[in-house]
Formats: C-alpha cells, sequence, structure tokens
C-alpha cells in the first residue's frame, strides 16, 4: 500500500511539472525616475521555472539575465570596457511581497494587454493572469504583463506588447530556443571574487550591469 501511495506522488509531481506553461514576452519600458538607467524593452523566455531576461537600451546594447534556479544560480551577460562577461553567481534575493500586494484592487476590473486578459492587483497595479512563477525579485506571485520594475535607485514600467506560448519543442536541440540558457560564446565566465581580481576593482556591493 505504501508503494502504491508513492507511485501516484510521483506521478502527481510529474503531471503538475508538467503543467507549467512556457512563454517568451516582450516589454516595452517606461522610466519612472528620471535618473537611473531604464532599458527601452525587456524580453523574457519562461521555461520549467527558469528564465532569461534580456534588456535592450536604446543604444543598442544588451544585457541578459539567465535565472537557472537555487542549484545552477544566475549568470548576469555583459559588456564592461570591452570585454564580454558572464557574471556567475547565486540566484537574486527575492522581494518580500507585503500581504496586500497579493490582494485585488477594488472596481479595478479586468484588462487586455498583449491579447490577454488580466486583473490589476495589489498596490503597485500589476497586471497579472496565471502566467506561472514570476522571474527572481519581481512583483506578485505570477509573472506580470504588467509591472512595476525597481532596481536600487532605478524603477521602470514594463507593459506587455506580445505573448507567445511556448513547447518543450522550442528548448530541444533543433528548437529556436535550444540555447536560450546557455551562456553566450566567447564571453569570460568569472564569478564576483573573480571579477574583481580581473578588472582590480573594490569588491562588488550587488549584481553589477552596464
Amino acid at each position: 500500500m505504501k508503494c502504491f501511495f508513492m507511485v501516484v506522488a510521483v506521478l502527481f509531481t510529474v503531471e503538475i511539472a508538467a503543467q507549467i506553461t512556457s512563454f517568451s514576452i516582450s516589454f516595452s519600458c517606461v522610466p519612472s525616475h528620471e535618473n537611473g538607467f531604464s532599458p527601452s524593452k525587456v524580453e523574457v523566455i519562461s521555461h520549467a521555472g527558469t528564465f532569461k531576461i534580456t534588456e535592450h537600451s536604446e543604444s543598442g546594447k544588451t544585457q541578459s539575465f539567465l535565472l537557472l534556479g537555487e542549484t545552477l544560480g544566475s549568470v548576469n551577460q555583459f559588456t564592461f570596457f570591452g570585454t564580454q562577461v558572464a557574471l556567475t553567481g547565486p540566484m537574486p534575493k527575492l522581494l518580500e511581497e507585503n500581504p496586500n500586494n497579493s490582494k485585488l484592487i477594488i472596481d479595478s476590473g479586468e484588462r487586455e494587454i498583449a491579447g490577454m486578459r488580466c486583473i490589476s492587483c495589489g498596490e503597485n497595479n500589476w497586471c497579472s493572469p496565471s502566467l506561472g512563477p514570476p522571474p527572481a525579485g519581481w512583483p506578485g506571485t505570477n509573472m506580470p504583463l504588467e509591472a512595476n520594475i525597481k532596481y536600487g535607485d532605478t524603477s521602470y514600467r514594463v507593459l506587455a506588447t506580445s505573448v507567445t506560448t511556448l513547447t518543450d519543442n522550442d528548448f530541444r536541440r533543433s528548437g529556436e530556443y535550444a540555447n536560450a540558457f546557455k551562456i553566450n560564446k566567447g564571453r569570460t565566465v568569472v564569478d564576483a571574487r573573480g571579477f574583481v581580481e580581473l578588472f582590480q576593482l573594490s569588491p562588488p556591493t550587488d549584481v553589477i550591469r552596464y
């Protein structure tokens, strides 16, 4: 009887994991402050609880974040003084969610963003259907179609412009996103200590951004 319950539990866990839908989402960005860096566009690829977030600046520069989970950690890919760097480290710390943020705003009603219906929630009015877990540090308990993103002194609002549902085939060897969660070729891979030694810098206090 114990074996029977164990098999049922395993099958139930596998079924839940298989229900996690993958997405490719493009966001436009609006700065909340005049000061500080704010991307002009953000692209998010999600698959089985992992994320790739690519920020595009108006000058054409890009910076991407691979959020690979607690075991593999995260990778910040950027260019620093002409050197293409892949900075490895732990996952970003999750923002503590205010219990009030998860409450629906009365009379907010449904909205349609990028062809999907969502409801504005919480004091930040982030708009979310159920798109699975959010990237680490993003507001709310679901990946939003609209949200306020805060990073240090910089904050900006993202608004989804397109949402594409992906399948496992897209991430297989011959799929369009087969290399989405791999470090780009030609990058110098370092951890925080190696980054400091490479560029002879003072130790960083946070994830380094260009």
